[in-house]
């Protein structure tokens, strides 16, 4: 899979700033950053609404996997 935007997106910020962010661990996030895994669908949207990006851009391979 991919990489998501997470890295571009969380710009000058650690993976664990953004991890304490969203109240999850700092391997969490790398695993969403990486493309292992997707947050549940309220984190996507508290994303969305933070970084102003629509989740289907941020998790494009995610939302997009039959067009493989």
């Amino acid at each position: 899979m991919k990489q998501n935007l997470l890295k571009v997106l969380r710009g000058d910020k650690s993976q664990m700033e953004m991890a304490k962010e969203y109240g999850v661990s700092q391997q969490c996030w790398q695993s969403w950053e990486t493309g292992r895994t997707v947050p549940d669908n309220s984190t996507m949207l508290r994303m969305e609404n933070n970084f102003g990006v629509p989740m289907e851009h941020i998790f494009f391979d995610s939302f997009n996997y039959k067009s493989k």
